[in-house]
């Protein structure tokens, strides 16, 4: 009524036929897609609670909660605690577990909705750079995350938090289902240039790119840099 788009209609499959504009419902497919974002840092912050609080039982929730109210001022100490509990993007199961388990309470928070056209809402687990904007707006978190620092890219790992190598990195992003992220996912990995160097280097990169893809990855995208790259750019 407000805002048609007559010219986007005449080019979407199903509005003519129905007579009716997108925004009004006209096409075939009016599916609303709705970003994950953070999905690793819950799924950290709970294997951090699980493990110090309810396993090891060195601190009260209560003494977690009061920390992070105070985005770890004076508890230094469990932060770094905090923050050497197995993380995503290592090849851990407990670890890659919990990631896996959030994004599945995503999926169905809303899969059951429909949006004003109609149509299904479907879950996509990227950020663009929203996981930068959030995270200014977001306290301490569990996993050792302090405030305001930005959340994962998309479904990474926490910066810095993958030790272990590409193969056990594409063995935590894969642990997660994708099939229904129908609205895409978006992971970031960076190789040093020297890794990939020569005839070898690029057969590794293409044995690890259809191992990923075949083990159940939907989406990867690649930096390839050097640190004096880097530096000079810089």
């Amino acid at each position: 009524k407000f805002h048609p788009t007559p010219f986007t209609s005449a080019m979407t499959v199903g509005c003519i036929e129905s007579g009716k504009d997108v925004t009004e419902g006209g096409a075939v497919y009016n599916f609303s897609g709705v970003q994950g974002v953070g999905v690793t840092d819950v799924g950290d912050s709970i294997t951090a609670i699980e493990e110090l609080i309810f396993v090891k039982k060195k601190y009260s929730l209560s003494a977690l909660i009061k920390a992070l109210k105070n985005d770890f001022k004076g508890n230094e100490k469990m932060r770094l605690e905090l923050m050497n509990v197995p993380k995503f993007g290592n090849d851990i199961a407990s670890a890659d577990a919990f990631s896996a388990w959030v994004a599945e309470a995503f999926y169905n928070s809303f899969e059951k909705h429909k949006n004003t056209r109609g149509g299904q809402f479907v879950a996509g687990l990227y950020s663009t750079t929203t996981h930068y904007s959030f995270g200014k707006l977001t306290g301490a978190l569990p996993s050792g995350r302090k405030k305001v620092m930005p959340f994962t890219s998309g479904i990474a790992p926490m910066n810095g938090a993958d030790k272990k190598g590409p193969t056990a990195l594409f063995n935590s992003v894969t642990s997660i289902d994708y099939l229904r992220a129908h609205n895409g996912t978006n992971v970031n990995a960076k190789f040093d240039t020297a890794t990939l160097k020569g005839e070898h280097g690029r057969e590794i990169l293409k044995n690890l790119l259809l191992t990923y893809f075949k083990k159940g990855g939907m989406q990867i995208q690649l930096n390839v840099v050097d640190t004096e790259l880097l530096k000079d750019a810089k």
